[in-house]
């Protein structure tokens, strides 16, 4: 008589044996995760509390680079920008990613090589594109400044003019992140059923009504994906300032990670640049959470 097979766990899929070795594979991902991550993390809210120059050893401080930082104007402002920079970007980009999406989303013959061409921008590098966008934009001999002369327009000084630098560097973040945001959004109406669409169609529903009461509600989780992927992304621009304008004219483009890379590399104030940092984890922390709840109340309402 044979005897009782191995007990499993969670819904009888797995073995206990099983279980160990998954155990043993995932430790070397595990340790490496904490080493490369989490260490570094820690470090810097320890270093955070000290006063630190490179030049000296860390001198605990307690909360006063916190307390320095919520009553500079410079950092403030370099919050304040980057918000800006961040809702101009993100808004936009969704929905005009969204609306570029549904065109795509067809069977016609060539439409593959628009999806590659929507995407290429997400896999260049920024400096390469940061490169070409200093070429477009230059007042004296770039083409777009060559385009508003044949149009009468007097050229323009986009990345130079403390006024039009942070519109200029928010039109090129949408232009950047609307390639990612298109794959994801045509993955998500890949699953939108057709029969829910053709029952909404043949009970006399619009188009658009179709869209918005079908289509819409069912990608709601791919929309909030979208939405905390790219604020997580945009609150931490960096490269794209340092290329295009560094910064300015004067600070009207210095972000909180370029101010807390210059607090660091060129003030040598690390301690400081790293109560900016964790300032800023714990901004990018907070929404992102506030996303993820909203996008839980929004898809328990729809079911």
């Amino acid at each position: 008589m044979a005897g009782p097979g191995p007990r499993l766990f969670r819904g009888e899929w797995v073995t206990p044996a099983e279980a160990r070795w998954g155990l043993i594979f995932v430790l070397p991902v595990m340790a490496l995760f904490l080493a490369l991550k989490i260490a570094p993390l820690l470090y810097g809210g320890y270093l955070s509390l000290t006063q630190y120059s490179l030049l000296q050893p860390p001198r605990f401080i307690g909360l006063a680079n916190y307390e320095r930082l919520f009553n500079d104007p410079r950092a403030l402002d370099a919050f304040r920008v980057t918000l800006v920079y961040t809702v101009g970007t993100v808004v936009p980009a969704t929905v005009l990613s969204l609306a570029i999406a549904v065109l795509l989303d067809t069977r016609l013959h060539g439409m593959a090589v628009f999806r590659t061409v929507f995407y290429m921008p997400q896999v260049a590098s920024w400096v390469a594109i940061g490169v070409a966008w200093l070429y477009i934009m230059n007042p004296a001999f770039g083409p777009f400044n060559y385009l508003l002369s044949l149009l009468g327009v007097e050229r323009q000084g986009l990345l130079s003019n403390s006024a039009q630098a942070l519109p200029t560097l928010i039109g090129i973040g949408v232009w950047r992140q609307m390639g990612y945001s298109v794959v994801i959004f045509l993955a998500g109406l890949q699953g939108v059923p057709n029969h829910l669409r053709e029952a909404a169609i043949m009970d006399g529903a619009s188009w658009w009504r179709s869209f918005t009461q079908v289509t819409l509600p069912i990608l709601t989780p791919t929309t909030m994906f979208v939405v905390v992927t790219a604020v997580i992304f945009n609150l931490q621009v960096f490269d794209q300032v340092v290329v295009l304008t560094g910064g300015g004219p004067g600070r009207s483009t210095t972000t909180a990670v370029l101010f807390s890379y210059n607090q660091a590399f060129r003030s040598f104030a690390m301690g400081y640049a790293a109560a900016v940092a964790v300032v800023l984890f714990v901004a990018i922390m907070g929404l992102s959470l506030l996303l993820l709840t909203l996008s839980g109340q929004l898809g328990g309402r729809r079911r």
